[in-house]
C-alpha cells in the first residue's frame, strides 16, 4: 500500500481547505486535520545539512531520531567517507526544527535507506566545495588536489588546513551542486575510509557515565517543575472530582490544574509529585460497559463472509478441499520501551520549546502549534535520544500534557510517564485474527491460498485521532495493517483481504506495523502446510518462490547452510523450525531456530538468521538490530501479552507484563548479506521471520500448528 500524503488523504476522504473544527488546550481552532509530514527530503534541503565549520570541523544536521538503531553513527560514516576524513571530525546534532527543512518521522526502516544517499550527496557536494576554495587558495589545479586528515593537499608539499579553509564564515553547499554531486557510497566502495566498519557510536561514553545530556529526562531548566496527568484508571472513564487536600500539604507541592476533561498535578521535586499523586481523593466514573467487549469476538473471522478491503485476488480458484484451514490469534501487547515518554515544556517569548525523545519532531511541533493557537515557526522541538522507540514515539503524548501543564502553571514543567502510564495511557500493538486456507499438490506447488484477517488499526489510531476522523477513515483501508500481507509464494489462486475494526483500546504503530502478525500468521501456515504434505519445509517454500524473489532464496539457503538444517533432529524434545520474509519489498531475512521443550514449557536454544538489507554502512548496528528483532521475536511467541480485565488494561510494570530477560537469550548466529548496492533498512525486516521461527520450532516438537500467541506452557 503507497504512503498517503496529506493532499491525497485528504482528497480521498472528501475534505476541503475550508478546515475541520477541533477542541484543543482549551480553545477550539477551526483548521486542516495536522498530519506527520511525509514529504521526503530532496538534494535541495540536503544542502542545508553540513557545513565546514570555524575550527574546522564538520556540523552534520540528521534528521532522523536517534532511539538505539545508531542512525547518528551511520550517518557520520558516510559523510566521513564522502569527504574522506576522519570520523571524529564530524560533529552530529539530533534533529531540531529550528535547523532544518521539514522531514519526515524516523519510522518504517527508512532512516538509512532515504537518508544515507542524501547525505552522501551533500557530502559528496561539500567536498567538491572545499577542493575549488583551496584551488583557488593555492593556485593549484582541483584535479592536483586531494583532501587528507588534515586538511587539502597538493601531493607534494602544500597543505591548507581545514582551520584555515574555515576562517571566515562556514562553508556551505549550494542547492544546485548537491543535485549534480557524484558521491561513492553506491558506485565504489572501495573508496570509502569509514562505510562499512563496525564503528561503535559515539554516544557510548555519555550512556555510561551520563556526562552530557542525551536524553529527554537529562534536561534541567531553571525553575522547573515537575508534572503527571491524573487519569481515569477505566478504558473511556472520566475524573468527575479531585481533591487534593491530602496532598496540598506535601513538602513541594505546586498546584492541581483542571482544563476540561485534563487534570494534572505540578510538584517541585519527582518524589513530592509521586507522594501527591499518591495522596489524591479521585472520584471518576467508570467507563462504558461495552468498552472493554471481548475483543476476540470482534476481531473473529472463523465464520466471516466477505472482507471489506481485498488486497489481492488473482488466479482461478477452482475448487475441491483445502488441506489446511487454520484460525491464528495475535494479542494485544506493549512497546515496552526501557525509556518511558518524557518531555520538557517552557513556554518563552511568545513561543513554546520543547524537548522530548520523538520518532517525529516536525508532527509534534505541528501538533502544539495547532493546540495552542501558535505558529509553527514559534514552536521549537529538540529531538533528544530515545530509549527504544519501536512506533511508539510516533504520536503526540507527553509533549501536549507537559505543555498544557506548563503554560497553566507558568513554569517550564517537565512530564516524564511512569509504567503505568506506558501500560494504561500508550497505544498498542493491535490484536489481530487470521483465518489461512491452502491446498497443495504432492510435490509442494501451491493450488489455492486464502487468507483472510481482522486487525485494530494501526495508522489510523484512535491514539491521535478523535471521533470524527475515525469516523472519515473508516472509508479507507488501514496502509499499516495490511503491510507484508502478500505472500511471496506462487500460487494458482490467491486471496488476501482484511479489515481493519475500531477496538475499545488504543492501538497504533508497533514494530513492523502490521507486518510481524501477518508474516508470522502466513509462515505458520506454509509449516502446516508442508507438514500436511510431508514436505520439507525448506523445500516447499524453496520450490514456491518465484525467479524475482532471488534474494528470500539467497537467505533462505543461507541460514539453512548455517543451521546444518539438512541434518537437523527428526524427534525429540528439541526441534527446529524455520521462517522468512520480504520487509516492504525490500529487504529480506531467513532464521532459523533450535527449540527445547522443558518442564516449565519451551526454551529458544539458538538462532540463526540471514539477512539482506542492502548496503551495509555499519555491520556492528545492523547486527544489534537484527538481535533485537530475533530476541522480539522470542518475547511475541513465548512471553508477551496485555491484559485487559475489569474495564481496564491491568498491567502496572515488568512484574506484570513479561518481557525476554537475558536469561531467555540463546546463542545468535547472525550471516549479512548484502544483495543489493543500497541500503534498503534493517530496524524491523528481522521480525518478519523470528517468532514464526520460534513456534515452527514448537509445532515440530508437537506435531501441532501454534494457533495462538503466546505458546501456552506444554
Amino acid at each position: 500500500m503507497a504512503d498517503l500524503s496529506r493532499r491525497r488523504f485528504l482528497e480521498a476522504l472528501g475534505w476541503s481547505a475550508a478546515g475541520i473544527t477541533v477542541v484543543a488546550g482549551g480553545a477550539t481552532f477551526a483548521l486542516m486535520p495536522v498530519l506527520p509530514p511525509r514529504n521526503r527530503s530532496t538534494p535541495a534541503e540536503a544542502a542545508a545539512w553540513i557545513s565546514l565549520r570555524p575550527g574546522g570541523r564538520f556540523r552534520l544536521l540528521s534528521t532522523r531520531a536517534e532511539m538505539g538503531q545508531g542512525i547518528s553513527i551511520g550517518l557520520r560514516q558516510v559523510a566521513a567517507g564522502e569527504l574522506g576524513i576522519e570520523l571524529d571530525r564530524i560533529d552530529l546534532d539530533l534533529p531540531d526544527t529550528a535547523l532544518i527543512p521539514v522531514a519526515r518521522s524516523t519510522v518504517g526502516s527508512d532512516a538509512m535507506r532515504e537518508t544515507g544517499p542524501l547525505v552522501a550527496q551533500a557530502a559528496a557536494a561539500l567536498r567538491d566545495a572545499i577542493l575549488r576554495k583551496a584551488a583557488e587558495r593555492l593556485g593549484r589545479p582541483v584535479s592536483a588536489l586531494e583532501i587528507v586528515a588534515d586538511g587539502v593537499s597538493d601531493g607534494i608539499a602544500s597543505l591548507l588546513t581545514f582551520e584555515a579553509l574555515a576562517s571566515g564564515p562556514p562553508l556551505l553547499v549550494k542547492a544546485e551542486d548537491v543535485g549534480t554531486a557524484r558521491p561513492r557510497l553506491m558506485e565504489r566502495r572501495d573508496g570509502h575510509s569509514a562505510v562499512g566498519r563496525p564503528i561503535p557510536t559515539h554516544d557510548i561514553e555519555a550512556i555510561v557515565t551520563g556526562n552530557r545530556p542525551l536524553y529527554a529526562d537529562d534536561i534541567r531548566l531553571d525553575g522547573m517543575v515537575f508534572g503527571a496527568v491524573v487519569r481515569p484508571r477505566t478504558i473511556g472513564g472520566q475524573i468527575r472530582s479531585v481533591d487534593a487536600s491530602a496532598a496540598s500539604v506535601v513538602p513541594g507541592y505546586v498546584g492541581l490544574y483542571r482544563e476540561g476533561d485534563f487534570v494534572g498535578i505540578v510538584a517541585t521535586r519527582r518524589g513530592a509529585l509521586a507522594q501527591a499523586l499518591d495522596l489524591l481523593s479521585i472520584d471518576e466514573d467508570n467507563g462504558p460497559p461495552n468498552a472493554t467487549a471481548d475483543v476476540d469476538t470482534m476481531l473473529d473471522v472463523a465464520d466471516a463472509g466477505q472482507m471489506e478491503h481485498v488486497m489481492l485476488d488473482e488466479g482461478e480458484a477452482g475448487r475441491g478441499p483445502f488441506d489446511i484451514d487454520i484460525t491464528l490469534s495475535v494479542p494485544l501487547a506493549a512497546h515496552a520501551s526501557i525509556e518511558p515518554r518524557t518531555s520538557i515544556a517552557r513556554f518563552v517569548d511568545g513561543g513554546l520549546e520543547i524537548w522530548t525523545g520523538t520518532q517525529d519532531p516536525f508532527f509534534v511541533r505541528d501538533t502544539l502549534a495547532a493546540a495552542f493557537g501558535l505558529s509553527r515557526e514559534a514552536v521549537r522541538v529538540h529531538a533528544m535520544r530515545i530509549g527504544g522507540g519501536f512506533g511508539a514515539r510516533t504520536i503526540v503524548a507527553a509533549e501536549l500534557e507537559a505543555a498544557r501543564l506548563a503554560r497553566l502553571c507558568g513554569r517550564p514543567v517537565k512530564v516524564q510517564w511512569s509504567r503505568r502510564d506506558e501500560f494504561q495511557a500508550g497505544f498498542h500493538r493491535p490484536p489481530s485474527c487470521h483465518r489461512i486456507r491452502a491446498a497443495a499438490d504432492g510435490t509442494g506447488r501451491i493450488l489455492r491460498w486464502h487468507h483472510m484477517f481482522r486487525s485494530g488499526h494501526v495508522i489510523f489510531t484512535s491514539a491521535a485521532m478523535g471521533p470524527g476522523l475515525q469516523f472519515a477513515t473508516s472509508f479507507a483501508p488501514d496502509p499499516g495493517v495490511g503491510r507484508g500481507a502478500i505472500p511471496p509464494y506462487r500460487a494458482d489462486a490467491t486471496h488476501v483481504a482484511f479489515e481493519d475494526v475500531r477496538l475499545p483500546v488504543k492501538t497504533g504503530p508497533w514494530r513492523g506495523l502490521g507486518a510481524a502478525a501477518n508474516h508470522w500468521a502466513m509462515e505458520t501456515a506454509i509449516d502446516a502446510l508442508a507438514r500436511v504434505k510431508g514436505l520439507d519445509p525448506l523445500a516447499m517454500r524453496l520450490a514456491a518462490l518465484p525467479p524475482e524473489h532471488k534474494r528470500l532464496k539467497a537467505v533462505l539457503e543461507e541460514v539453512a547452510d548455517m543451521a546444518g538444517w539438512s541434518d537437523r533432529p527428526g524427534s525429540g524434545e528439541e526441534r527446529m523450525g524455520l521462517a522468512c520474509g520480504i520487509y516492504k519489498d525490500m529487504s529480506y531475512a531467513a532464521a532459523i531456530a533450535r527449540v527445547i521443550r522443558t518442564d516449565g514449557g519451551y526454551k529458544v536454544a539458538r538462532l540463526w538468521c540471514a539477512h539482506d538489507c542492502g548496503l551495509v554502512i555499519n555491520p556492528d548496528q545492523v547486527r544489534a538490530q537484527i538481535e533485537g528483532n530475533l530476541v522480539w521475536g522470542i518475547g511475541m511467541a513465548l512471553r508477551e501479552a496485555l491484559a485487559i480485565d475489569g474495564g481496564a488494561i491491568t498491567p502496572e510494570n515488568f512484574f506484570d507484563y513479561a518481557v525476554p530477560v537475558l536469561s531467555d537469550v540463546p546463542d545468535i548466529d547472525i550471516r549479512l548479506v548484502e544483495g543489493s548496492a543500497a541500503p534498503t533498512g534493517a530496524g524491523e525486516t528481522a521480525i518478519v521471520c523470528a517468532t514464526a521461527a520460534i513456534t515452527n520450532a514448537v509445532a515440530a516438537i508437537t506435531g501441532e500448528t501454534v494457533m495462538r500467541l503466546p505458546v501456552s506452557v506444554a
